[in-house]
């Protein structure tokens, strides 16, 4: 991140395609409505308990901006702006700080002036290629979608590089507070993220829950597999299957296909990487078993196949991906999409969820009178 001039103390938003992602709807009485990302708007209150002024400079003039600017109690604000530099300029003045201390945050051709002109200049992922070249910055959070929170995290960073550090009295080592608030934030997002998958994927991770264990009822087994920390992840979930999660009972079959590490290399030197899964859900797969494939992405080409040859043989696919899915979501009978663009939080909830299947498919396991107690 570019090293602001000055310690920033004045953060200005634009509003459209930055506090939101740009999309207007209508009542049927015909009210505009737009949507706010609850992590930004809680950002704007971190911002202001840390002593960052939060401001809008916004080119519109409704009811719908009166009513946000009432609602994160916001104490600077020009609407109607058309010259956008020129109302920074006016805010600045009036808080009797030079453009040097400031923040701006837009997304259109129209902000780049200001962009260019101020402390830190930041533009959202998805703004106009203009605005992007402008600004110091462009952040990897798209406009209403996290833009705002991600803007605060860096201006408290920055704020707490442009500080002189204080040794304690008793002789304990300077605190690093940029680090400590990058580790706060980071594990804020982690929760975040893994709130939202409780709220909207749930349903989904009970769906899988159940597929594997009517598979294991069944008779069936649970065959793993993934790449890199989705490797972790594939043994994880084996291991709590075939031991225990949470309650005594007997082993479950599940077998990692990451974990033989002869057979993946000779796989993966005969036949190429694409195969080294596939062909073990060919040797090792029967119907009636469930494929479980893991990818952040949805892109990784190994699991893919192996996806794809598991719906050949006649196995059931639970797939555990992030926001897109890639190619791998429409090979699933059930998918479970965290949602989340980030490969480390995604990987996180994967944790997370697969700690909830294998609670589910202990208790349907319970109920059926099958594998009961060691």
């Amino acid at each position: 991140m570019p090293t602001p001039r000055s310690p920033i103390s004045l953060v200005l938003l634009d509003v459209d395609g930055v506090l939101t992602d740009g999309t207007v709807r209508y009542s049927a009485r015909g009210d505009e409505e737009k949507s706010l990302f609850m992590r930004d708007v809680d950002a704007v209150f971190e911002a202001r308990r840390c002593g960052l002024l939060v401001g809008l400079v916004t080119g519109e003039e409704t009811q719908w901006v009166e009513f946000i600017a009432r609602r994160l109690a916001i104490e600077v604000m020009v609407q109607g702006a058309k010259d956008k530099l020129a109302a920074v300029q006016q805010l600045a003045r009036a808080e009797g700080i030079g453009l040097d201390a400031v923040c701006y945050v837009g997304d259109s051709d129209r902000d780049a002036p200001a962009l260019a002109a101020v402390g830190l200049g930041l533009a959202p992922h998805d703004a106009s290629a203009k605005a992007k070249r402008a600004a110091a910055m462009v952040l990897s959070s798209p406009g209403g979608r996290g833009a705002v929170a991600e803007t605060v995290r860096l201006v408290l960073r920055s704020r707490d590089h442009c500080e002189t550090a204080v040794t304690h009295a008793d002789g304990e080592p300077e605190t690093d507070q940029g680090a400590l608030t990058a580790i706060r934030e980071m594990i804020g997002e982690s929760i975040a993220v893994q709130q939202e998958v409780a709220r909207t994927v749930a349903p989904s991770i009970l769906q899988a829950a159940q597929l594997l264990a009517r598979s294991l009822v069944g008779g069936g087994k649970v065959l793993t597999f993934g790449n890199g920390g989705s490797a972790a992840d594939a043994e994880h979930m084996a291991a709590e299957l075939i031991g225990r999660f949470e309650r005594d009972r007997a082993g479950l079959p599940a077998i990692a296909l990451t974990a033989n590490s002869a057979i993946v290399t000779a796989l993966g030197n005969d036949f190429g990487q694409a195969e080294v899964f596939a062909r073990q859900i060919e040797a090792l797969g029967e119907p009636g078993d469930v494929a479980v494939a893991i990818s952040t992405s949805g892109r990784s080409q190994n699991v893919i196949a192996a996806a794809y040859r598991a719906r050949v043989f006649g196995l059931g696919v639970v797939v555990l991906t992030g926001e897109n899915g890639g190619e791998l979501s429409p090979l699933a009978d059930v998918c479970v999409s965290v949602p989340s663009s980030s490969a480390a939080r995604i990987q996180e909830a994967h944790a997370v969820v697969i700690h909830a299947i294998c609670s589910a498919v202990d208790d349907v396991v319970a109920r059926s009178g099958a594998r009961e107690g060691a």
